[in-house]
């Protein structure tokens, strides 16, 4: 048995966005409009707005979805009294966006309603009605039911999840990520991509997330590259599709411990949570793979086996290509390492323990100790550009 979620309504395809607006009247004419800190994406909507004498405000997130954000701007809000919440840009704008939609009509505050840090209670009130409307290709926050956020305090990233939080329209238009800085475009791509390869060897996987798993990783074999250094228009769209996919895989599986150890991290590093777990995933696969060599799963392997049939499209690829795959994206995409950010100065032992507490990890097919996790940190930190081996003591 297992069960299937995602967004009420998905609208795919070059030019949705414009083709959507008339769809934004039913939820009201008063809009709170989350974007980036570039609002020229967010333009056809803003004209849209003053076109149908609709009542908006527009609050631009700067860097990391932070609970005390969340916090303040639920504050505005509630004086604001919007009808409806929407979020256009990166996850961490769609995050925020969530949040709001969560907070504004729900009492008390947001460590009542996360876990690790915070009570985890169930919402009390139906969040607003939610539009999401990503500007990269990453996270597939669009699709699922959690918002991820960040505890300065805590230093460790935090999940405010509810079957009420899936957006009720996801407007997914590939060509608002025209144009986008190649980086930027890369390790969004490799964090799609870990959604779908942990959601595909998770413990808990069922046979629709495999499906949609097995085509998610296939797209992004074959449009990463063009998609983030040329700026082609089709691998654009095949990288928001990936992405998306991957959003509806890690709702409906399970993740692992790329995503725990990116969860311990992300509040310590001033790095994306994407590029985070874009340089975790190759080591995190190395490590499971061992493990399960080890205890003689082979059903693991056999899905290892699988990614890289998938990744490199050969049908007899060797389980250690899929990994290979993985590192040389790394490097074709010229993509900063997690030292230039600080992590050997970070204290292992912690961040081990911190992600063994954490949500994500406890998907991962096999479990690793606080030794397996500082081995791959250990990794991760002997890891240098250009050469990007997996560094094994």
């Amino acid at each position: 048995m297992f069960q299937f979620m995602t967004s009420t309504r998905i609208v795919f395809g070059e030019g949705a966005l414009q083709e959507s607006l008339s769809l934004l009247n039913q939820f009201g004419y008063c809009v709170l409009l989350v974007t980036g800190r570039d609002d020229e994406r967010s333009k056809p909507l803003e004209t849209y707005f003053k076109q149908q004498n609709m009542r908006y405000q527009r609050v631009a997130i700067l860097g990391e979805p932070l609970i005390a954000t969340v916090e303040e701007l639920a504050v505005m809000g509630r004086k604001f009294r919007p009808d409806m919440i929407i979020g256009i840009g990166g996850g961490s704008v769609i995050d925020v966006a969530k949040s709001l939609a969560a907070m504004i009509p729900n009492q008390g505050c947001v460590y009542d309603y996360v876990d690790v840090v915070g009570r985890n209670v169930p919402l009390q009130v139906k969040p607003l009605p939610m539009i999401a409307i990503p500007t990269t290709a990453g996270t597939g926050a669009e699709v699922s039911k959690s918002a991820v956020l960040q505890s300065a305090q805590e230093q460790v990233k935090v999940n405010l999840s509810s079957l009420e939080l899936f957006p009720d329209l996801a407007i997914i238009d590939p060509t608002l990520s025209y144009g986008m800085d190649p980086i930027i475009s890369g390790y969004c791509g490799l964090d799609a991509l870990t959604h779908l390869i942990e959601a595909y060897v998770c413990g808990e996987p069922n046979p629709l997330t495999d499906m949609i798993c097995e085509e998610g990783i296939r797209r992004v074999s074959g449009a990463l590259f063009t998609a983030c250094l040329d700026d082609h228009l089709l691998s654009r769209s095949d990288m928001a599709f990936a992405a998306m996919l991957g959003g509806m895989a890690r709702t409906n599986a399970k993740l692992g411990a790329a995503h725990g150890l990116a969860s311990a991290l992300s509040g310590r590093l001033k790095a994306p949570h994407g590029l985070i777990t874009a340089r975790l995933s190759p080591y995190v696969m190395r490590e499971n793979i061992n493990v399960a060599l080890e205890v003689g799963r082979n059903d693991v392997l056999s899905r290892y086996r699988k990614v890289a049939t998938l990744l490199t499209g050969d049908d007899i690829a060797d389980i250690e290509q899929g990994i290979d795959w993985v590192v040389d994206a790394i490097e074709k995409l010229n993509l900063p390492t997690l030292s230039e950010f600080g992590l050997c100065n970070t204290l292992f032992e912690i961040v081990a323990d911190d992600a063994l507490r954490s949500h994500a990890i406890k998907g991962n097919p096999l479990p690793l100790t606080q030794l397996r996790l500082i081995n791959i940190l250990q990794q991760v930190c002997h890891c240098h550009r250009d050469t990007d081996e997996l560094y094994i003591e």
